[in-house]
This record gives structure tokens, sequence and C-alpha cells, in this order.
């Protein structure tokens, strides 16, 4: 049990420093000249690969978020962890549109909110606090359904401003909804996929105990995997855009591996997932070796935000070196207030990030230390 525990610590750890390359490509020179890394038309192979390795990110947060979900419910009466789960998920919510919010912008008042991954992820939490009242097998039945059907769904519209369509925004289309008072909301991540993919590692949590724990995870994320290179080569189902062979190898491999990421595609779920599992069911190795990652695993939700803000004050701290004058740095009308014209260089990206991964490791150790003495009811739900 303890190297099972040890690699869903190291996997979450490990999607979270590539999470750290892709945001620190944010503020890549340029910004906003290339509005999309995945448009064909206009990135590079470099951009494109930067930005796809990301995409495990979401997926995986999701999944061993239900998969902690299981373990933490285990002992616990159900009542007691489906309030747990509920409150945990609304502080999520919060949090994503108060001081996640500010991380992006450094202006609390900026008009347009963003509904992203740590609010779907909320939505999912208390989701899986109904989920706790039933069988687990409920829950992993509920999820694949999801994950499977909802591109049946892409389809469906509803007309701007209507109830039906704020809801099916935050459920299934990523949309720009008016909030009113000069507010806006953008649906970025719709909660419907991640909710599925919350709920099936809920239900497949107990398979990772065991002695064929490891073979069965290697198999499923094989079986995934294959099942993806299926639907993708022959385009019968699972993404609104279908895979287009190019005039060269590297971009219909780049096309190949494009898939609908807002909201998550079948296709996407199991282009990530696949490989997710099979590395989960491959073991840990030498734990001593990979225990950087493993500390970030084990609070994931604070170098989340952390290194947010670290990205952003780096940004502005090289823009301030550079010699951008003061007046360049226009908070409440460019958003991040970062000047037009700065950018780091997209190769310095990885370096970047692993410079600020490295700078909040301790951090980062002196907060799972200040956690694990549980003399602070609140951070049981940070």
């Amino acid at each position: 049990m303890r190297e099972r525990l040890a690699a869903v610590d190291l996997l979450r750890g490990l999607v979270m420093v590539l999470m750290v390359v892709d945001h620190a490509r944010e503020y890549s020179a340029g910004p906003g000249l290339v509005s999309d890394p995945m448009d064909l038309a206009v990135t590079s192979p470099l951009l494109f690969v930067l930005r796809w390795c990301s995409h495990f990110c979401a997926p995986v947060f999701a999944f061993l978020m239900g998969v902690s979900a299981h373990w933490s419910a285990g002992p616990r009466p159900k009542a007691e962890a489906s309030r747990h789960f509920a409150l945990r998920g609304l502080l999520l919510i919060l949090l994503e549109f108060t001081i996640i919010d500010w991380s992006w912008n450094f202006y609390p008042a900026w008009p347009r909110k963003f509904f992203q991954v740590i609010a779907a992820l909320g939505v999912a939490q208390v989701v899986l606090a109904l989920a706790v009242w039933f069988p687990r097998r409920v829950a992993l039945v509920s999820g694949v359904v999801i994950i499977a059907a909802h591109n049946l769904l892409s389809p469906v519209h509803f007309p701007a401003g209507t109830v039906a369509h704020y809801f099916w925004s935050f459920l299934l289309q990523k949309n720009v909804l008016p909030l009113g008072a000069g507010f806006e909301v953008r649906t970025t991540y719709p909660v419907l996929p991640v909710i599925g993919i919350a709920l099936c590692g809920f239900g497949v949590a107990g398979w990772l105990f065991g002695e064929e724990s490891g073979r069965r995870l290697r198999w499923l994320g094989a079986g995934l995997t294959a099942l993806f290179v299926l639907l993708r080569t022959s385009n019968l189902y699972g993404d609104p855009f279908p895979f287009q062979p190019q005039g060269g190898l590297v971009q219909s491999a780049m096309s190949f591996l494009n898939v609908t990421k807002y909201p998550i595609s079948l296709q996407f779920a199991l282009m990530t997932l696949g490989p997710a599992l099979w590395a989960l069911g491959s073991g840990t190795g030498s734990i001593r070796q990979w225990a950087p990652l493993r500390t970030l695993g084990q609070v994931p939700l604070f170098f989340y935000t952390a290194h947010l803000y670290a990205l952003h004050a780096a940004a502005l701290i090289g823009a301030w070196f550079l010699g951008f004058p003061t007046s360049s740095f226009d908070f409440a009308h460019r958003f991040g207030g970062i000047p037009l014209g700065f950018g780091f260089p997209l190769w310095l990206t990885p370096l970047l990030a692993l410079g600020i991964t490295a700078l909040l490791l301790p951090l980062c150790h002196w907060y799972g230390r200040v956690r694990g003495t549980r003399r602070y009811g609140l951070l049981s739900y940070l």
C-alpha cells in the first residue's frame, strides 16, 4: 500500500511540473502573438509540444482526486466524509474566484473571471460527496458513461442569455457569460467530463492495492491508449475535430495529438489517462530518488497556488530588470499588467519552470510539515 501511495504522489508531482512549464510558457516571448499553441496553422513544433505535455494535468488531477477521496472516505462514517468533500469542493470554487484568480491578473477588479480547473475540481468534489453514499461500482459505471457518451451532446446548444445556456456552458460548453455590473465569466473547464473522470478514480481506487494491482493498472492503461489510437485513426467517435493527415510527418503527428481539451473529449481523456495509469502501475522505483516530486504531489493545491504567484512575479521582475518603464505596468487595462512587448524566450520556459519549482520546494516541505501536525483544522481542506 505504501508503494502505491508513493506512486500516486509521484504521478501528481510529475504532472504538476509539466503544468508549471505550460504556465511559464504564458510569459514567453511575444505573448498573444500565437493565441492558440495548438493551432497547426500558426504554431511551431516546440510550442506545440510544450503545450501538449500539459494536457496530462487536468485529467490526472481529477482522476487522482477521486482516488484520494476513496481512500479518505474509507475509515470515516459516510456522513462525515460526505460533509468533508462538500465543504472542500465549495472552498475550491471560492479559491478559484479569489486567491487563484488574483494570481493571474494581480488586479481583483478585473472584469473577466475564469471558471478553470480548480473550480471544476471543486464541483467534482461536491459530486463525490454524494458518491460516498452509493456502492463504488455505481460511481465507476456513472463515470465511464459520462466520459464515453458526453460527446454525443456536443451539438446541443441553447439560445444565449437563457438559463439553459448558462447551465449548459458550465456543464459542457466553453463560453463567455455576462454576469452584470460589467463582469463576465469564461467557462474554460466545463465540469461534466471532469466529474466523470473523478468518479472513475473513485470507482477504481480499490484496484490500486494488492499483488495484482500494478499489472491491472498497466493493462488498463495500455488498453485505454490503444482505444485512443483506434478512435483517432478511424475518426469514428470521441472528438469534434477529426484527425487529418498533413503534408509532413511532424505536422501529421501534431494533428493526431491535437484533441479537444475544452471540454475534455473522450479521446483527450483516453490519450492522457492511458499513459498515466500505465505509469501508476509501473511502480515507484527508488522513492528517495523521486522525493522532490513526491513532496509536490503531497501538497498539490498549495504548490498550484504558490507557483502562479511566483511565475507572475518573476515576469514582472524580469520586465523591470530589462528596463520597461513603470508606466507600462498597467494592471487595470492589460491582463496581468505585463508590459507590451515583454516575454521570456520560448526555449527558456522549461528552465524558468524548474527554477520556480526548486524555489518553492522548501516552502512545500514546510507546508507539508505544518499540515501534517493537524493543528489547524482548515488545512485538512487544503
